[in-house]
């Protein structure tokens, strides 16, 4: 026997009232459990930011053979790993990306290119990030700077979800 639209509309909105009326509608139980709900109270993150430079030092340089390499210092446990994205300036898009690792307070990239060599003297924007998750960070680096919480400087923020970031932009010419 088939059931025509109108048939079929009136046994989904008969099963949705039922269910409806199964749940309590918000009534009972339901709402004692709705009462119980709490939200989890964050440490204030306006201090964040404050304290000595987190990078120390960022420079972009050029090879020989005209690869671009980033260097610099930070104070960073060895082994965290740094994110660099280059952008022209009003362009969310990167030209190119590398990322790096701090060793001895410091660090310096391979060389960066583009997608058909060597990317043209200009004007760049250096996108430096870095999150303090497992599937950013080693276990040594989360260990050390308590998932990076215990970190403070400029760029330090917390992510949506309240984890730690470091976030920073240079903008050179190249």
């Amino acid at each position: 026997m088939r059931r025509t639209p109108c048939a079929r509309t009136c046994a989904l909105l008969l099963a949705c009232v039922s269910l409806a009326l199964l749940a309590g509608c918000g009534r009972g139980k339901g709402a004692q459990r709705q009462q119980d709900l709490t939200f989890e109270q964050l440490a204030d993150t306006a201090g964040l930011s404050r304290g000595a430079p987190i990078l120390e030092s960022f420079d972009a340089y050029r090879m020989e053979n005209g690869a671009l390499r980033v260097r610099g210092r930070a104070r960073l446990p060895d082994g965290t790993r740094l994110h660099v994205a280059l952008r022209h300036r009003g362009e969310r898009n990167s030209l190119a990306m590398v990322q790096v690792e701090v060793t001895g307070g410091a660090f310096d990239s391979p060389p960066i290119v583009g997608e058909s060599g060597p990317l043209p003297k200009g004007r760049y924007v250096f996108d430096i990030t870095t999150q303090f998750l497992p599937e950013w960070q080693p276990p040594e680096v989360l260990r050390a700077t308590d998932n990076g919480r215990s970190i403070r400087g400029p760029g330090i923020t917390r992510t949506r979800v309240g984890t730690a970031m470091f976030e920073l932009t240079q903008e050179m010419t190249r």
